[in-house]
């Protein structure tokens, strides 16, 4: 009988210390209107690649494998943030910070709480930023037609004076390399 009561005090102190352990906090503080003080943990950075009015269509560079979930083996994020005003263009690559939660539709679907573009990246010698370089490469017939493509890497040849820019789309092993001549 000691035994069991023993085993069993036992057990609910091991259950008291689990349960207590999913109250912790984070460290982050709450101003009482419901939103965090400190910046959302997720930030979603990757190359704007649609937009319509306020909004943006985000997609990754970097593949995924989640075919062990009944997925593709070749799965690049993309989502879709509404609020993420006018002055980021296609082709720019950005951080978002979602405002709530975002739908797992594909392409996800969220509300955009801050937009921060990265710094235009012109290589010396070129006459077209990175950005506007993509861009070009999305209109271009050669890109596939395809929706949403994940930009997997832009880069400028100097010694062609071209862009070579790589673009991937979900489920495909294959990728597009579109060549843009560096021309305003």
């Amino acid at each position: 009988m000691r035994r069991r009561r023993g085993v069993l005090l036992a057990f609910l102190a091991a259950f008291v210390v689990l349960l207590s352990a999913c109250g912790e906090s984070t460290g982050a503080s709450n101003d009482g209107a419901g939103q965090s003080s400190e910046e959302p943990e997720f930030v979603y950075t990757g190359y704007i690649v649609d937009r319509k009015g306020d909004g943006i269509l985000v997609t990754g560079s970097v593949k995924t494998n989640t075919s062990d979930d009944g997925g593709a083996n070749h799965y690049y994020e993309a989502t879709w943030f509404s609020n993420a005003g006018t002055e980021h263009g296609i082709g720019e690559r950005v951080r978002v910070w979602p405002d709530g939660p975002i739908a797992e539709s594909y392409p996800g679907q969220g509300k955009a709480g801050r937009v921060e573009a990265f710094a235009a990246q012109q290589p010396d010698g070129a006459n077209l930023t990175e950005a506007e370089a993509i861009r070009k490469a999305l209109e271009a017939p050669d890109a596939g037609g395809m929706f949403p493509p994940a930009v997997k890497e832009a880069e400028y040849k100097a010694n062609t004076g071209h862009w070579r820019i790589e673009l991937a789309y979900n489920g495909e092993a294959r990728t597009v390399v579109v060549t843009v001549p560096d021309k305003q």
